[in-house]
């Protein structure tokens, strides 16, 4: 009786984990067919795991070959693109590292062209600007700071390995910094970085570098990681551009403020 009695009990909990397990796969597949509906679904599967790259890489060539020609773009192919990149910005969110990229990608395909503000950890985690940082305060301790002041370090390549999410997010942009005079004869530091995020079209990447393919990066996938970043999905910098021209995205100015 006591052993009908365990195997009784061993087979409800069986059930009950089986149970279990099939409602969390159930919701894991409703969230994914919410976060990526229709086509972007196949799209995220591709993007993910690099399986079927090869026909997506091909798709997106010709589109790329049809931008350096300044081609009209069917509506079907604006479709394409605009889930191409609204795939992109939301894996990119679930990843949580390059969140803030997620956002700025958002941001470009809603197509307001509003300044966007962005946390300044983008900034302040990334090695780049925090030597253009010291370079300023050290500036700024030179300059009595009296009614206040304005440094700025022109214009620099911000992205930087040591913050990954700016590698994706940031592109050339300034940092300016601020004394305001405070009480007690102290002095406030305020900074402010831009970042005009503003994609660089192909007839300017021909002109920088002779070839319009110039910054064609590759987006990594389970099989890159295993096989090697040939297997990678890679898109033109300047494709991103010609959505602009599409109608699909809209520039802007991307900045953080903060004071030290």
């Amino acid at each position: 009786m006591a052993a009908k009695v365990r195997l009784d009990r061993r087979t409800s909990w069986r059930s009950r984990r089986w149970l279990l397990s099939a409602g969390v796969l159930l919701a894991i597949t409703i969230a994914l067919f919410v976060l990526f509906p229709g086509r972007r679904l196949g799209l995220a599967f591709t993007l993910a795991t690099g399986i079927g790259t090869p026909s997506l890489q091909a798709e997106i060539d010709a589109l790329e070959t049809k931008a350096i020609r300044r081609s009209a773009f069917s509506v079907e192919e604006k479709a394409f693109l605009s889930d191409l990149y609204r795939t992109l910005a939301t894996g990119a969110r679930l990843t949580i590292i390059v969140r803030q990229t997620a956002n700025l990608m958002d941001h470009y395909l809603d197509g307001s062209g509003a300044e966007y503000r962005l946390d300044p950890e983008i900034f302040t985690g990334n090695a780049k600007v925090s030597q253009q940082m010291s370079l300023l305060r050290a500036r700024a301790t030179a300059t009595a700071c009296g009614r206040g002041f304005q440094l700025s370090s022109g214009r620099f390549h911000m992205p930087d390995s040591s913050k990954i999410d700016s590698v994706f997010g940031l592109y050339y942009g300034t940092l300016s910094l601020v004394g305001v005079p405070a009480t007690g004869g102290a002095c406030r530091l305020r900074w402010r970085a831009e970042v005009p995020w503003n994609w660089p079209s192909y007839p300017s990447l021909k002109q920088k570098y002779g070839n319009f393919h110039a910054e064609s990066f590759p987006l990594p996938n389970l099989k890159s990681l295993v096989f090697g970043m040939h297997e990678s999905l890679f898109i033109d910098n300047g494709l991103g551009e010609y959505l602009v021209h599409l109608g699909l995205a809209q520039p802007f100015l991307a900045f953080a403020e903060w004071d030290d």
